[in-house]
């Protein structure tokens, strides 16, 4: 199973097809991929608190965000379970690539690649 990951702005810029969407931020995604875009939504599991956000936004406060994102959403999650339900989704769309997909540009300071990290799966960007 390979794992990739981008933010919404780039998605248009993708081949579409080539990818297993899957929403990882807490905040509504745009309109325009909403409306133009089949994806599998796991804000719910992966995506950081709003609260968070304003207490330590990651472009502003990564070395308070990681750990608090480590122990608040990854924390509680299962890791064998997890893999299991991406896997799933992976079978279940083709076995296409899984594209983690949230509002930061920038994958040095996103949770995308903690995700990857708490999962032990090495997670690519395009």
């Amino acid at each position: 199973m390979k794992v990739c990951s981008t933010y919404y702005d780039n998605v248009p810029n993708l081949e579409r097809g080539k990818y297993t969407l899957i929403r990882v931020s807490c905040a509504e995604p745009p309109a325009w991929f909403m409306e133009s875009y089949d994806h599998v939504d796991l804000s719910g599991t992966f995506g950081p608190t709003p609260q968070m956000l304003v207490e330590c936004h990651p472009t502003k406060d990564w070395e308070t965000f990681v750990p608090r994102y480590e122990k608040e959403i990854l924390g509680v999650l299962d890791k064998t379970e997890t893999k299991k339900l991406l896997h799933k989704i992976w079978e279940d769309h083709e076995k296409r690539p899984l594209l983690l997909i949230c509002y930061e540009a920038p994958p040095e300071n996103c949770h995308r690649h903690l995700i990857g990290g708490f999962l032990g799966i090495d997670v690519q960007e395009v």
